[in-house]
């Protein structure tokens, strides 16, 4: 299966869901690849610090490079999933031919609501949108092994 994670600019919430969800399905023996990119990401964008260090008990994301979403990306996902109820919508408004794996991470992770964008809060934010992440990421994983 391939995971496909989609934010605004690939620097925060979707690089930690990567690095998250790559950790985790290994740990649960998931043969899954996963990659992600931002709606409005240009190539080549670091990390931000606090993102870096609110999942580094976990992985490294340092070397994390962002990129934009592209089709070919969309194509070759088996899942799409969006931060936010808007990212969603975007992405259903680019390509609702695959309006079938285009998920919210909560609607996946069976929570609620949106993973808020941290860009420029504290590192306390930081850390608890990586563990928003983590909690969602690891009950969507658990869908997977059914």
């Amino acid at each position: 299966m391939k995971i496909l994670f989609v934010c605004t600019g690939n620097t925060c919430r979707s690089p930690m869901a990567e690095g998250i969800t790559r950790v985790l399905a290994t740990e649960c023996g998931l043969d899954v690849q996963v990659v992600s990119a931002g709606l409005f990401a240009a190539y080549g964008a670091k990390p931000t610090e606090e993102a870096v260090i609110a999942v580094q008990s976990i992985t490294d994301i340092s070397s994390h490079e962002s990129r934009p979403l592209t089709m070919e990306l969309v194509n070759t996902a088996d899942l799409i999933i969006g931060m936010t109820a808007d990212h969603k919508s975007v992405l259903l408004r680019q390509f609702p031919f695959e309006e079938a794996k285009i998920k919210t991470l909560a609607e996946w992770g069976y929570g609620t609501g949106d993973v808020s964008d941290p860009f420029g809060s504290s590192q306390e934010v930081y850390n608890e949108c990586a563990e928003q992440i983590y909690n969602l990421v690891k009950a969507g994983l658990s869908s997977i092994k059914e």
